[in-house]
């Protein structure tokens, strides 16, 4: 059955109306073209939907059975860059719908994902099991985005647990791997500025400005390179952490505070504008 008419079956067994089941997902003329065939919903439309119809993507994937593979592979992409900005709330319960259509080749994305959930909820002991599980599929190979991210993770959980010298060791390896350039054959942008930006962080919290600096240079000159402004709030703000102490550069800190602080406005990043005050 092709994907509009299951909506359409499913939307009338649950007594909802084209308007009803818009609300808060897109137009009511998107849904009628789509139960009309005429056009097909992005990703991120598709799974507000089937969360909405309690529809599992199994269920209508056979609309999109030529290419399944680069749908899912979207939409776990998708989950992953919402993991990175901090925007977790929907993902279990999204991965949950994917369960159906997952493959093995999918299981490194899935396990980091899960991994660093665990991580964010404290739940530290089964997060390093999880993200063991990433390491075992990726080999430990440190030209694969995913072994440096479950390293990164890694880092921070033992960092949140007081283990600094483990931390480091982690971070360290992330370094050695990223040392003549920051080119990773299977990672975005986000993926790379997130990890400038968290090393950053980190190296900031264990007293080592020198590491900070370069890591939040480094993120600050990819994200530039890319038109992107993903971190560079952050980014600014650790690199002035850095150069704090330096009378040498009081005035470049101030120029690097002030950027941290527009772009933090820009974005309306509440939580960094108060630690700004």
């Amino acid at each position: 059955m092709f994907l509009g008419s299951v909506i359409y079956d499913k939307r009338r067994s649950m007594h909802l109306t084209q308007t009803e089941l818009a609300a808060d997902i897109c137009t009511q003329n998107t849904i009628s073209k789509i139960e009309k065939h005429n056009i097909s919903p992005t990703v991120n439309i598709l799974t507000k939907l089937c969360l909405k119809l309690e529809l599992s993507l199994n269920d209508v994937f056979s609309d999109f059975s030529s290419n399944s593979t680069s749908e899912e592979e979207s939409i776990l992409d998708s989950l992953e860059r919402d993991l990175l900005l901090d925007d977790t709330d929907e993902i279990p319960e999204k991965l949950s719908i994917l369960h159906s259509k997952l493959s093995d080749g999918d299981m490194k994305q899935v396990n980091l994902i899960k991994g660093a959930l665990e991580y964010n909820d404290g739940d530290y002991d089964n997060s390093l099991f999880t993200l063991d599980k990433v390491l075992q599929l990726t080999k430990s190979d440190v030209y694969d985005i995913y072994t440096l991210l479950t390293y990164l993770f890694k880092g921070m959980n033992y960092m949140r647990q007081g283990h600094k010298d483990r931390a480091q060791y982690y971070f360290e390896m992330i370094e050695d791997a990223t040392k003549e350039n920051l080119q990773i054959a299977n990672a975005n942008e986000i993926e790379l500025i997130y990890l400038c930006k968290s090393l950053a962080n980190a190296y900031i919290e264990l007293n080592i400005p020198e590491k900070s600096w370069k890591f939040s240079s480094k993120g600050i000159n990819l994200a530039k390179a890319k038109h992107t402004t993903y971190f560079l709030d952050y980014l600014y703000f650790y690199a002035a952490e850095s150069i704090e102490k330096d009378e040498n550069r009081s005035q470049e800190y101030r120029e690097l505070r002030d950027s941290a602080y527009y772009f933090a406005k820009f974005v309306s990043d509440q939580k960094l504008l108060d630690k700004m005050v």
